[in-house]
């Protein structure tokens, strides 16, 4: 795939260009038939590439949707290897090879793997060509190795001044074994990461020529349009294809799984037919399907019997019977969507021979096997370009779109085909968020301090949606049976020392297609599990802040994160008048993140003022891209905890854009600062870990406004009904002013 440089037009991204000379390249145990270069372009499957006019191309393995990786894992690279910053551009591998696999065992952009995983990798890299380069260079100058410096692109003798730019050292370099143990630059020597620079692609985002999957242009390329089932898990029954017979530009009418694509010469007239196109859907169990239905089945859940033991530490059930003072609560969340700001799309070239791609995914390994499967297209031909993402937020790790294009090209003699979703097609027919309930029962002693703790959660479990078999897992992490991390996430592994601790998944299984939302499981998990820690604060007569801490004996990464957040919120002191405070914590994906929402209820509703953010990621490698993804957590987690929710009713979705399913606008966005911690911690993730926190942190925030719990999500919800109980005493319903959004603050 051609390289994204800094300057690159999108002519010359579409049209390719063509390498000259001889480039290093670093395999990193590549394969034999990966270490094959290409003809006239020499190969792109490693992890660095540097030509003989001095270009350092880096290929990374991660997608760019936003989140700033290139950025940083470029920065690791060119730090390491000595490269000059304004001369380095980055490009994808065409192919999921294994060298760019994460520990999901595929190319994937989940998990906030960006950075935690692929910095010890990509370094490891960097300093196997420096040392090739300096290894050339020391032949070169008849000089020791150590004597050289690796520098702004150039091998340095400081002793006698030569200079010997990387170009000039690349054939030499390309004859040397590549050092199985390279030497790591001392930290001292490491000046690129740890600081801010500016985001690599930026320029071309405020110039208008990044490159999106939907900007792609191919000569003859037609467009199509889809038509799905409306209802969940129905299929195609009949198409009648001479229905669109004679309406402008249709040029053929794809089957696909779940419905079809019409292929014209615009997407608006392949549209048009695709909204006429007679066509039947089967019927399903799920014809009837709707969230009433669906929350009873998830409450059925809840008191069912016999459901197995995931995760088990002590005997809380005996403690809970012994203990004097019991708290209980019941928590629910919604079905949510993505709402990227892309649609999702694929441009397609596909025949036997060769099957070519240009999308916007998070999922090339997801592709990879989708198209292996359904159309037998060998791995060795199949190529993936992958562009920037306008979005991805786990909706893009899915093949469907990838399989629908290249149907729809094979239909068409292998012309080019730009299949695109409306963003209804995804709002109604996509992938969700899991909806889910949790019951949580703890014991407290006569401190108030919590001895035991049971927790249930029903819903669906998210792992099967990628053949993760639960008893493997648990295996794999020593828990018991029925163990599925994507849904478990943030329970069974919560950072509090509580000595008797059960957790159960009632597994309820819904006609309804699922995938990753950011975060996953600790989306909903954060809220439940600090949503009932203030709960029992509260029951304990206690300030949450110090409660939290109570329960956090060795736990020196959550301690500094919430105390780093309690000084920036000035937690010990009153707040301001008519303001009220609420405090979360979450660990998630490698990283620890506390929260403080400022907020005031008044009879115009809810207003949230202010976010304190505080997060130890480890070493912050781009500190300004961890400010900034902790911002757009803030706005993505509050944005979700207002007002958004996807309800069913005769199994379809009811909301379909934007008008029904509301994002935050700027307006409403709060003051949001943020606290880096570093405490010599391993690295974490960055991109999804600042979405937990929030939505308990503001309904913690509202009980200390109005003394009434929000266990149900989204806030705009008018009944939030209270299912909690401190020993026999039960709570009654509450009714909270209505949601009116945040502010901005000053």
């Amino acid at each position: 795939m051609t390289p994204q440089r800094f300057s690159m037009t999108r002519r010359a991204f579409l049209a390719g260009t063509v390498a000259t000379g001889a480039a290093l390249i670093v395999p990193l145990r590549l394969s034999a038939a990966l270490a094959q270069p290409r003809e006239g372009v020499g190969i792109a499957n490693a992890f660095i590439r540097i030509d003989t006019s001095g270009q350092v191309t880096f290929v990374l393995p991660t997608s760019e949707m936003g989140q700033g990786t290139h950025t940083g894992q470029a920065q690791i690279l060119a730090e390491e290897l000595g490269a000059d910053w304004s001369n380095i551009a980055v490009e994808m591998p065409a192919q999921p090879a294994p060298p760019y696999r994460n520990p999901t065992g595929q190319m994937r952009s989940v998990g906030s793997f960006g950075i935690r995983f692929w910095h010890d990798p990509l370094r490891r890299a960097a300093a196997q060509a420096r040392e090739m380069l300096t290894q050339a260079g020391a032949t070169q100058l008849g000089v020791a190795p150590v004597t050289l410096r690796a520098e702004d692109g150039v091998i340095v003798h400081a002793a006698t001044g030569s200079r010997l730019p990387f170009g000039d050292l690349v054939e030499d370099a390309m004859q040397l074994p590549v050092p199985d143990e390279p030497t790591l630059r001392p930290d001292d020597e490491r000046t690129l990461t740890g600081r801010t620079v500016a985001r690599l692609d930026t320029p071309q985002k405020v110039t208008g020529k990044a490159v999106f999957g939907v900007d792609i242009e191919r000569d003859g390329m037609l467009y199509g349009a889809v038509r799905l089932a409306p209802v969940f898990s129905a299929d195609v029954e009949r198409i009648d294809e001479s229905s669109v017979d004679g309406m402008p530009g249709v040029v053929a009418v794809v089957r696909v799984p779940r419905g079809a694509v019409v292929v014209a010469g615009s997407w608006w007239q392949a549209k048009q037919a695709a909204d006429a196109l007679d066509i039947t859907f089967t019927q399903t169990a799920a014809d009837t399907l709707s969230t009433e239905e669906i929350n009873a089945l998830l409450r059925e859940g809840l008191d069912r019997t016999g459901v197995p033991v995931t995760t088990l530490r002590g005997d809380a059930e005996a403690t809970l019977t012994t203990e004097g003072q019991v708290v209980e609560a019941e928590y629910s969340v919604p079905l949510l969507a993505h709402m990227c700001m892309e649609p999702i799309n694929c441009t397609a070239e596909s025949s036997e021979e060769r099957t070519e791609l240009w999308i916007g995914t998070q999922g090339q390994d997801v592709i990879r096997m989708t198209l292996e499967s359904a159309m037998q297209v060998p791995a060795d031909r199949l190529f993936i370009n992958t562009t920037f993402l306008g979005g991805g937020f786990g909706r893009k790790t899915h093949g469907e779109i990838a399989l629908q294009a290249a149907l729809a090209s094979r239909a068409v003699d292998g012309r080019p085909v730009k299949v695109l979703w409306a963003r209804e097609d995804d709002v109604r027919q996509g992938q969700y968020r899991q909806t889910m309930m949790c019951r949580f029962r703890a014991a407290l002693d006569d401190d108030g301090n919590i001895t035991a703790m049971h927790i249930r959660l029903a819903g669906p479990q998210m792992g099967r949606e990628y053949g993760f078999d639960p008893e493997e897992r648990a295996q794999a992490t020593g828990n018991l049976a029925n163990f599925d991390p994507f849904s478990l996430g943030g329970l069974w592994d919560m950072r509090y020392v509580i000595p008797n601790f059960v957790v159960e998944h009632a597994v309820v299984d819904l006609p309804i297609p699922f995938c990753p939302w950011r975060a996953i499981s600790h989306t909903y998990n954060g809220f439940f599990f600090e949503s009932f820690m203030d709960e029992c604060a509260a029951a304990a007569g206690r300030d949450p802040l110090a409660y939290r801490r109570s329960h956090c004996e060795g736990q020196e990464r959550m301690l500094a994160v919430l105390d780093r957040v309690a000084e920036m919120a000035r937690w010990r002191e009153p707040a301001p008048e008519g303001i009220s405070r609420g405090l979360a914590v979450v660990e998630s994906y490698g990283s620890y993140v506390a929260q403080v929402v400022e907020a005031q209820v008044n009879d115009q509703g809810v207003q949230v003022e202010r976010v304190h953010v505080a997060i130890d990621c480890g070493r912050a490698i781009n500190p300004g891209q961890v400010e900034a993804q902790m911002e757009g957590s803030v706005v993505d987690a509050l944005g979700a905890a207002l007002n958004q929710k996807v309800t069913i009713h005769d199994g379809r979705a009811e909301q379909s854009n934007f008008h029904d399913y509301a994002l935050l606008r700027i307006g409403e966005v709060p003051s949001v600062s943020v606290g880096i911690v570093d405490i010599g911690s391993p690295l974490g993730g960055v991109g999804e870990p600042g979405i937990p926190p929030l939505a308990p942190a503001l309904a913690n925030a509202l009980f200390a406004a109005t003394q009434q719990r929000v266990r149900h999500l989204p806030l705009s919800d008018a009944d939030q009904t209270n299912r909690a109980s401190t020993g026999t005493t039960k709570a009654s319903s509450n009714a909270l002013p209505a949601t009116t959004g945040s502010r901005a603050g000053a």
